[in-house]
Formats: C-alpha cells, structure tokens, sequence
C-alpha cells in the first residue's frame, strides 16, 4: 500500500494513535485510512488494525483509550497486512 516497510516520524507532543492515521491518511490517501480500521457490523467502536509496541491496539484492558491513546517518544506503531497478492 504505502511501498515502504518501515518509515520513522516526528511527530508533536501529545499526539494519539488516531491523529497519526489521519496525519499518515494526508500522505497515502482515503484507502490507507479505510484499511487501518476494523469495523464489526456488531459495534459502532472504531478497532485499529495495528499494534503498539508489538501489543493489539484493541486490548482495552492495556490500552482502554483505544484510538486515543496518548504515543510516547520511541514507540512503535505496526500496522496490519494491508491489501493482497497482485
């Protein structure tokens, strides 16, 4: 999708896990967006499909802000398989 295996950011102060979808969404457009969420048909809850320092996003007993969890300086957002074999 984004033709890159790994890519390190500056980012400012306090910023969430959701605010850097839609920072990294400016760059790689509508599609990256629409595949770094999970959205059962079962819950209106955004799900992220990445993890945060090797942990699933979506553990909301280790992260119970979700998407809003605050990013710290060193960490490292790995996003899940996104798209398929051409």
């Amino acid at each position: 999708m984004t033709g890159k295996i790994s890519e390190v950011l500056d980012m400012a102060e306090d910023v969430t896990v959701r605010t850097l979808i839609d920072e990294l969404a400016e760059g790689y457009g509508y599609r990256f967006e629409q595949l770094c969420f999970i959205r059962p048909l079962y819950s209106d809850r955004d799900y992220a499909n990445l993890c945060l320092n090797t942990l699933d996003l979506n553990i909301v007993k280790k992260f119970p802000k979700g998407l809003d969890t605050r990013l710290k300086e060193g960490d490292v957002v790995s996003f899940g398989v996104m798209g398929g074999a051409a």
